[in-house]
């Protein structure tokens, strides 16, 4: 099946600039340049927002950003209502431990039948 991500009351979105890089729906960017991203895979660098779907590099992204609440099924690892979900090593949301340094970029609110609903603090 097609992954997701569904705005339930959005913020703002995004689309400007170019990704630097193949980035795909989900996956968080940072800034890299000027109006220039691309999907961060470093916990402890700064994000931007998440990809809206697809997008090759050199391409215009469409960008969740300025908060929000949203539910998507393109996630890693185990998540528990109210946790803080940071950036992985693939670009994803993930739970668990944050250590120092690393940015809490959202908070789960519900994770059901694979499908996580989450707040977007970025």
């Amino acid at each position: 099946t097609m992954s997701f991500i569904n705005p339930c009351h959005r913020g703002l979105a995004y689309g400007d600039g170019h990704i630097q890089g193949d980035g795909q729906l989900g996956q968080v960017v940072r800034v890299v340049g000027d109006d220039l991203f691309a999907v961060n895979t470093d916990p402890e660098l700064r994000s931007f927002g998440i990809l809206i779907k697809d997008y090759a590099g050199g391409e215009m992204p469409g960008i969740y950003c300025g908060g929000g609440i949203y539910e998507t099924d393109v996630f890693e690892g185990t998540i528990n209502p109210g946790d803080n979900l940071k950036v992985s090593a693939t670009g994803k949301l993930e739970g668990g431990n944050i250590a120092n340094r690393q940015l809490v970029i959202a908070q789960a609110i519900s994770v059901q039948s694979g499908v996580l609903k989450f707040r977007l603090l970025v």
